[in-house]
């Protein structure tokens, strides 16, 4: 099944169900006010850190709180001495983890700047209730994909509410693809981990020698500063990771695995000036796997903590000249397809290949092997003469001594 009907299906207590169900009434009714008084709070912590304590909030509401904190708001109760998570745990069933799908889909920080209103967030708890939460939910937070959590009559009804059609669809979302095509168009894809190598030999883009990749220790610890890696990405690492002969110029496209932790302090510098700046959301784990000339660098989307695990991630582009960003391939191996495809273009026009990553042969071709065993004969016939001088000096040394 395609990972766009995919769903993170969420288990609650009838009780928990109704109060989820309460607290997304209460958000979509009281929208305009709350968005008046200064809007919800996408808390980075995702509240573990936020103040005032459940028992506090219904006495002195903040002016601004992320959308589970208006609970007591909404008539839930906190118990005495309940911190968020507690009262998150047992009204709602929901364990505040930084990488929760549940979490991330109603207040990840990207809403921010994507969709940030009481009544968005208000639907997408009644959307998780009625079909889960979404495989792409990320790329949706982001801005980057398709969604109808705003516009869906089965959620109004699931309200007991009649929606605003002046004020629905909240956002203007991308287009949509439905699976059949999302599918055909991976499929269409040709490479893949276990012909990249021949590929880049076959088009003379590489020589055998010309192409590592890094073992799965390195990855393990390259891991260590991006994050968890999707497979589609830890495979290329581990054919082409280390080089790959004229693939790119490696002063222009940074692509390698010793280029990917000073790309990755560019990317996280860039972006924290730009979420300044009004830029475009860029999620706080993305992990970017290339540059040009150090700039506008290329990023996929870190494997989920929980639940389902991401087998491959969309390559999107982040433009550090204005902020913007957008998708540019589906799939990991599209983009590595994108590479290969420009390599052959410059072999076809002759340009002249620039800063390749080489290897060096284990094997010299026929000539040159005959030279350097010619050599050899050479050396070895030297140092047989010289010992036979030595071994004659010696010897006429011996006579000389004994005939005196």
């Amino acid at each position: 099944m395609s990972d766009r009907y995919e769903h993170h299906f969420h288990e609650q207590t009838v009780e928990q169900y109704d109060n989820l169900l309460t607290l997304a009434r209460y958000l979509v009714v009281n929208a305009g006010t709350i968005d008046a008084a200064g809007g919800l709070l996408f808390d980075r912590a995702y509240m573990l850190d936020f103040e005032p304590m459940p028992e506090g909030v219904a006495a002195h509401p903040p002016a601004a709180m992320p959308p589970l904190a208006y609970g007591p708001l909404a008539g839930i109760g906190a118990l005495p001495g309940e911190d968020w998570q507690d009262y998150c745990q047992r009204a709602f069933g929901i364990e505040i983890r930084p990488y929760d799908p549940f979490c991330l889909w109603l207040q990840s920080p990207l809403w921010a700047r994507t969709e940030p209103s009481a009544l968005g967030a208000g639907l997408r708890i009644v959307y998780v209730l009625d079909l889960g939460v979404p495989h792409d939910h990320v790329e949706i937070s982001m801005g980057q994909a398709w969604t109808d959590y705003d516009d869906s009559g089965f959620l109004w009804d699931k309200l007991d509410m009649v929606p605003d059609a002046g004020t629905l669809p909240l956002r203007q979302w991308p287009e949509w693809i439905g699976a059949p095509t999302l599918n055909a168009r991976r499929a269409a894809i040709p490479l893949n981990a276990d012909n990249l190598r021949q590929t880049l030999i076959e088009h003379g883009i590489a020589r055998p020698e010309d192409i590592t990749g890094v073992s799965e220790e390195e990855i393990r610890q390259l891991e260590f500063t991006t994050g968890a890696l999707p497979r589609s990405y830890r495979q290329v690492l581990s054919v082409i990771g280390r080089r790959a002969g004229r693939l790119v110029d490696d002063r222009e496209l940074q692509i390698y695995a010793d280029q990917l932790p000073e790309v990755n302090r560019m990317g996280r510098e860039r972006r924290a000036e730009w979420e300044a700046e009004g830029g475009e959301p860029i999620p706080d784990d993305a992990i970017f796997i290339g540059a040009r000339y150090g700039m506008s660098p290329w990023f996929i989307l870190a494997e989920p903590r929980a639940y389902h695990p991401r087998e491959d991630s969309p390559v999107f582009l982040f433009d550090t000249d204005t902020g913007k960003v957008g998708q540019v391939s589906i799939s990991v191996w599209g983009w590595v397809e994108g590479l290969v495809r420009d390599a052959e273009i410059f072999i076809a026009e002759g340009i002249p290949e620039k800063n390749a990553r080489r290897g060096h042969r284990t094997e010299l071709p026929p000539l040159a092997l005959q030279y350097k065993q010619q050599a050899q004969r050479d050396r070895n016939i030297t140092i047989a003469m010289m010992a036979g001088a030595v071994l004659l000096g010696v010897t006429l040394y011996l006579i000389y001594r004994l005939t005196t």
